[in-house]
């Protein structure tokens, strides 16, 4: 069984994938293709997107896409898949995410 989707509209959008703040501590991913999905996750698997974009950057995308619930749309998770190598990050930009960390 998936994710409860939050709601589903029909659109001509391009592919695009993004997080926003929904309110009370929690967060949506968007998905649009041809369709829009607002998916809510915790603010625990938002701080883990948020920490996978900075260390791991392709990794974080694919990260999003495993918690959307494709249920009720013309899609299923492996008909996407962002391509590339991670590369591991450095001494610098773990030093940035940890101050980032503290902030979150």
């Amino acid at each position: 069984m998936g994710r409860k989707q939050q709601n589903t509209i029909e659109t001509n959008k391009p592919f695009s994938l993004r997080v926003i703040y929904a309110g009370g501590g929690m967060y949506d991913i968007i998905f649009s293709y041809k369709t829009t999905v607002f998916q809510p996750i915790s603010y625990e698997e938002y701080k883990e997107y948020c920490r996978l974009c900075y260390l791991y950057p392709v990794r974080a995308k694919n990260y999003l896409l495993d918690l959307v619930n494709f249920e009720g749309t013309p899609y299923k998770r492996s008909d996407f898949r962002f391509i590339g190598k991670d590369d591991e990050p450095t001494e610098g930009i773990i030093a940035l995410w940890q101050e980032i960390e503290k902030g979150l």
